[in-house]
């Protein structure tokens, strides 16, 4: 049975793996007792009540929240920087180490990446509960990396966090990492707000979703009502491998849907009609879902 320090323990883990925002109920619980020594059946009875206690916490105060928040600009610009060729991550691996030499398998066979950045779980642990995101950068290949070239990839990532109003601190060295002022907030729907005792999300909303988020998320395919927020951060946060999509429909009929594809290019198209599709940019691709989900019409114009 865990004491009071313990208690702690999985009191201080609980509320940063359901604010990071990225698994399920039993997932948050099943990482929770894994820093227990055996845990007890009662142990894990305790991180049950906890990880509950904690994402009806969590959920009341996601329904306060501005409709703009850090880390929908900060996906934003990830997702910008994904689609120039740099891949951009966050929670990638344990550390720097593996997250370095795991860079390889997000790039798909076939393809090319000219560099990356990512921040992995230590980066995350401290971001959460403390307002600075510190990120890796660098130039993918084998080798050692030139300066230049690590630097220049260091600027790219830079001007598209500051593009996206966020606070940047670099001195635009390769020596130190990219840092990121940042109030981290996850906006849970579906399945990763779901826990037992929840009220279930309320009915009226101007959108539903279904989705395919691999190899993380997983599949959503019962249709979820969405807000214009809560659609787009399932937009944004979606990993822009080839396969991944959303549908998106509104109440009076009809919708649209997102795909990624290589390159990686995010595609909006109508349901059944695939020559409609074209690619878009991030900014473009929140602008259709803005029109369709406040307007209740497709605008998915050349």
């Amino acid at each position: 049975m865990t004491d009071s320090s313990g208690e702690s323990l999985l009191r201080d883990r609980a509320r940063f793996l359901v604010a990071l925002g990225y698994h399920d109920f039993e997932t948050v619980i099943r990482q929770c007792t894994q820093i227990l020594d055996e845990p007890s059946e009662a142990d894990e009875r305790l991180a049950r009540q906890i990880v509950g206690e904690e994402f009806a916490a969590h959920l009341a105060d996601q329904e306060t929240w501005p409709e703009e928040l850090d880390t929908d600009r900060l996906h934003r610009a990830f997702r910008e920087l994904d689609m120039s060729g740099i891949v951009a991550r966050l929670d990638h691996t344990c550390c720097q180490n593996c997250g370095i030499s795991e860079l390889g398998e997000e790039v798909p066979r076939g393809e090319d990446r000219r560099g990356y950045v990512f921040a992995h779980r230590q980066d995350m642990e401290d971001a959460v509960p403390g307002g600075s995101l510190a990120l890796s950068y660098g130039v993918i290949g084998e080798g050692r990396q030139p300066p230049e070239a690590q630097v220049e990839i260091g600027r790219e990532v830079a001007a598209a966090l500051r593009r996206h109003d966020l606070e940047v601190d670099w001195n635009g060295t390769p020596q130190k990492r990219i840092g990121v002022s940042l109030t981290w907030r996850r906006r849970r729907l579906g399945r990763l707000a779901a826990w037992p005792g929840g009220e279930p999300a309320p009915s009226e909303q101007p959108l539903s979703i279904s989705y395919c988020d691999m190899p993380r998320v997983g599949v959503e395919n019962a249709w979820l009502p969405a807000s214009f927020q809560e659609a787009r951060d399932v937009l944004l946060t979606m990993a822009p491998y080839t396969g991944n999509y959303i549908n998106f429909k509104i109440p009076a009929g009809g919708g649209l849907i997102a795909a990624w594809g290589p390159g990686p290019a995010l595609t909006f198209e109508l349901p059944g009609d695939e020559d409609s599709g074209r690619d878009v940019t991030i900014t473009e691709a929140e602008e259709i879902l803005s029109v369709l989900a406040h307007e209740g019409r497709i605008a998915l114009g050349p």
